[in-house]
């Protein structure tokens, strides 16, 4: 039997949802309303938890009807298929934003599960290396290349010789560029999103060590003067305050950068012949500053870890997955330490 009453208009979906009622009808300037009980749950199909996956993950309908290239009124519609699934409001205003509700919140890392699942369906459950076109995408920047690339590359061409791979540098934004499809694999030191949409391991771990022209200082001048001396650094962005800058603050101290770079590659040339010094994770010691002497930092650092970050649309494809072991196979084979 239908209940009639003329409610709020700002309040109509938050009542029938709590009162576990829908709209049916509304003629007149009045809404009628039905039972929730009387929605089939299995019209719930793939296409609705796509997108409850859309705006859950990017907290914004138009975000959302952006990334699946759909427009907002359609987005809205399938939300109210789903609240009538679910017998809950699933999101609700905050501001200019939307926010989960505590039922969207539980239920949303199983419906990410299922539709990662299904979408992975239609890669083949068998993988012919030798069949494999696809042009995978790395991005990292070229302290991560120099370890990964070199390793990584001679195998793919053997095992997978009509793959491609494609090098690329990682900056901010790299979430949004994962959910593109614009890399396959970031690996970075930056921490890794804590998003339903991503996954991640950590590759290794290292510490810092004070780079220097072994003909311009000795070892005990960099311990003594550490924070006196003059420094390099790599910087990405102008705004950008890292692990070193920190450590140094909490010392109550500062340091007097006289060089900053956006690259790893140009530093050692940079800083040769000068008494210039620069405080870079250890692995470099075996690659651009094998050259260079280097001592353990005098102040105390954290440990800096390498992540590998990957979209959930990759995570069970067998050949990201291939793409993803070569990687980790090419970490084992390289000792930071």
């Amino acid at each position: 039997m239908l209940a009639e009453f003329r409610p709020h208009p700002t309040c109509i979906l938050l009542y029938c949802h709590s009162a576990g009622y829908r709209i049916v009808d509304t003629k007149n300037g009045k809404c009628k309303f039905a039972p929730m009980s009387e929605f089939n749950i299995s019209k719930v199909d793939v296409k609705l938890l796509t997108i409850f996956c859309a705006v859950i993950e990017e907290g914004s309908i138009s975000r959302a009807a952006t990334r699946l290239n759909l427009s907002q009124p359609l987005i809205s519609h399938a939300l109210d298929r789903m609240r009538l699934a679910f017998k809950d409001p699933l999101f609700v205003r905050s501001g200019r934003s939307i926010k989960p509700t505590e039922r969207a919140t539980l239920i949303a890392p199983e419906i990410s599960r299922i539709v990662e699942q299904l979408n992975n369906l239609a890669e083949p459950a068998e993988m012919d290396l030798n069949e494999i076109q696809t042009r995978f995408c790395l991005s990292a920047n070229d302290l991560e290349r120099q370890l990964i690339a070199p390793r990584i590359l001679p195998v793919m061409l053997e095992e997978a010789p009509r793959a491609s791979l494609r090098l690329t540098g990682t900056r901010t934004n790299f979430i949004e560029r994962l959910r593109a499809r614009d890399f396959d694999v970031v690996v970075t030191p930056l921490t890794p999103p804590d998003l339903l949409d991503f996954h991640s391991a950590t590759l290794f771990e290292d510490q810092f060590k004070v780079y220097f022209d072994p003909k311009q200082l000795k070892p005990e001048d960099v311990r003594r003067s550490y924070h006196e001396l003059d420094h390099a650094v790599v910087q990405f962005s102008d705004t950008n305050k890292g692990t070193i800058d920190q450590a140094i603050a909490d010392e109550g101290r500062s340091r007097n950068v006289r060089l900053a770079t956006p690259s790893f590659d140009a530093l050692p040339s940079l800083i040769r012949g000068t008494k210039l010094i620069t405080t870079q994770p250890s692995c470099l010691r075996h690659t651009v500053f094998s050259d260079f002497a280097c001592i353990d930092c005098p102040i105390p650092m954290p440990t800096i870890k390498f992540h590998m970050i990957w979209h959930k649309t990759t995570h069970l494809s067998p050949r990201f997955r291939w793409f993803r072991t070569l990687i980790r196979d090419a970490i084992r084979t390289h000792n930071p330490a």
